[in-house]
Formats: structure tokens, sequence, C-alpha cells
């Protein structure tokens, strides 16, 4: 399954389809989030191996991570994430599982 934000309260669900995305209320965002409680570029997100890195971009009301402000953290499935007044939880795989591959005898 595809990682994803699962809304928790009010706002939509988002999935996470590039590798570094920008959050806020500015047209330039790849992700909007229109409220006065988010920053015009409140925040980004990037996929590193199998988790997701989050950095604050010096917004008003920050980010927290299961409930805990940051300025950067690392976020796996199971996660709750609040971005202003918008709650959600990181769900799905943050990188897909290789697949095992068989090699022949020498």
């Amino acid at each position: 399954m595809p990682i994803h934000l699962l809304s928790l309260a009010d706002g939509p669900s988002i999935l996470l389809d590039k590798p570094i995305l920008l959050f806020g209320r500015h047209a330039e965002c790849d992700v909007q989030l229109n409220s006065k409680k988010v920053s015009r570029r409140h925040c980004c997100m990037a996929q590193v191996d199998d988790y997701l890195v989050i950095r604050d971009l010096g917004s008003t009301n920050g980010v927290k991570i299961n409930g805990e402000r940051v300025i950067e953290g690392k976020l796996v499935p199971g996660d709750e994430l609040i971005l202003g007044n918008f709650r959600y939880q990181v769900c799905g795989d943050a990188a897909p599982k290789p697949t095992a591959k068989k090699y022949g005898g020498v």
C-alpha cells in the first residue's frame, strides 16, 4: 500500500506520491492546507529509505509528531502528525519492500 497521511480530523487525506513534498497555504506548495494555523510554507517532507523525514520551515504553529513539537523528525507508519489544526496518521509502507531473488547454482 502506498504511503499516505490519513486525516484524523477535518481535511483531506494525502497520498505521498513524490519523493519530496512542500506543505503550506501558498499556491506553489505541493500540498495546500487552507488554514490560518498553517504557514505559507509550513514544512517539507522527504522519503528516505524506509521512513519519512519532515522539517519545519519556520512555521508559526509548528510540526508535532506523536504530540511532541519538532524542528525535524522521522515518521514511520502509525505515527501521528499535526500540522497547524490538521491531524494525520502515517499509513502504508514508507518504501517498497525488496523482492527476493533466486540465483541458480554456480
